[in-house]
C-alpha cells in the first residue's frame, strides 16, 4: 500500500475517534476533549509529513513543528481544563 493511501486510512481512522469522542452533548468531558486534540496533532503531523513534504525538511524543521504542533494541543487543553476555575475566580 502507497505511503499516501495508508496515510489517509490514518486519518480516517482518527477522524472516526474524533467522532466517536466527541459525541453527545456531555461527550467524554476532558478526556474526550483530550483524545480529539491528541488524534489532530497526530493528523496534523501526518498531513505535514507526508503530504506537504515534510519528511524532506531538516531535522530542525520537522522536530521544531512537530514541537509547535505539540505546544499548541497541550496550550489548548490546559485551556480547556483551567477555564472554570479561571472563569470563576473573575466572577
Amino acid at each position: 500500500m502507497a505511503t499516501l493511501t495508508r496515510t489517509w486510512v490514518v486519518l480516517m481512522l482518527l477522524t472516526a475517534v474524533s467522532m466517536w469522542a466527541g459525541h453527545g452533548t456531555g461527550g467524554l468531558g476532558p478526556l474526550g476533549v483530550g483524545l480529539v486534540l491528541a488524534a489532530a496533532n497526530v493528523k496534523a503531523d501526518r498531513i505535514l509529513t507526508h503530504y506537504l513534504d515534510l519528511h524532506r525538511a531538516d531535522g530542525s524543521w520537522r522536530a521544531g513543528f512537530r514541537s509547535l504542533l505539540t505546544l499548541l494541543g497541550a496550550a489548548l487543553f490546559g485551556i480547556y481544563v483551567l477555564y472554570p476555575m479561571i472563569g470563576a475566580a473573575l466572577r
